[in-house]
């Protein structure tokens, strides 16, 4: 079987933001009384399950719900961070551009709509993929793990899912990707 499309994860699998990210959770957590939150333990506990995974982590973890701005905080940390410029993994670049070239290509991640989309251009990939080829959980019911995303991303493509390749790096995105 030869594949037709190539779907890339984005935090971690192309942009260099996992530390990032885990440095805006906890900055967010703080804001909403939540102190004492490692990067490790983010990197540990959080990676590739998307926001509702860490607000549900903490809040069965702490015994007590998140205030609804956590959200806000997360996403306003996010950006400050981001503002700063977002560098994609060593390779990631190249490997982008050689892949466009054979095969359909498309980003399906569990990030917010928003800040992917600024991922993706901060790295100046945006011209590589195409806004219209970027995927995130909040077009689907159910994010990574699941296989929703993945699926969604495929016929989106057009493209049978058994002819697609999934380039991921965290548990939650391979058992999705097997899934799908």
């Amino acid at each position: 079987m030869k594949p037709e499309l190539i779907i890339f994860d984005c935090d971690g699998t192309l942009a260099n933001t996992e530390y990032m990210h885990q440095l805006a959770v906890i900055g967010a957590l703080e804001s909403c009384g939540f102190p004492g939150y490692t990067v490790e333990f983010c990197l540990d506990h959080f990676v590739g399950g998307g926001i509702a995974h860490v607000q549900k982590t903490v809040e069965e973890r702490e015994g007590r719900k998140l205030s609804p701005e956590f959200l806000t905080y997360y996403v306003e940390g996010c950006d400050r961070l981001m503002a700063k410029g977002v560098d994609p993994l060593p390779g990631a670049m190249e490997a982008v551009q050689h892949l466009s070239e054979r095969y359909k290509i498309c980003v399906a991640s569990n990030g917010d709509t928003g800040t992917v989309h600024k991922t993706v251009q901060s790295m100046g990939m945006m011209d590589i993929f195409g806004e219209a080829h970027i995927y995130t959980k909040a077009q689907v019911l159910r994010g990574k793990p699941a296989p929703d995303l993945f699926l969604f991303a495929a016929k989106e493509m057009g493209v049978d899912p058994s002819k697609c390749v999934v380039i991921e790096d965290s548990i939650a995105g391979v058992t999705a990707g097997l899934a799908a």
